[in-house]
């Protein structure tokens, strides 16, 4: 091979633990897959909601 790039794989880094997010989201409107009252937890979840243009149908809790 013509490449400058060594043969042997590259370990990945070692994932990192979920930072959980400052954030509950309680769905005041039902959109997408989600039912009026679900709590959305998880992270990620929660990013995408609010950056998205759903975002006025829930109500952002701070976690305790």
């Amino acid at each position: 091979m013509d490449s400058d790039t060594p043969d042997t794989p590259v370990a990945a880094p070692a994932s990192k633990a979920k930072a959980a997010s400052p954030f509950k989201l309680t769905v005041k409107f039902a959109f997408a897959d989600y039912q009026v009252g679900q709590v959305l937890t998880d992270p990620d979840e929660v990013a995408a909601v609010l950056a998205g243009e759903c975002a006025g149908n829930v109500l952002k809790v701070a976690n305790a």
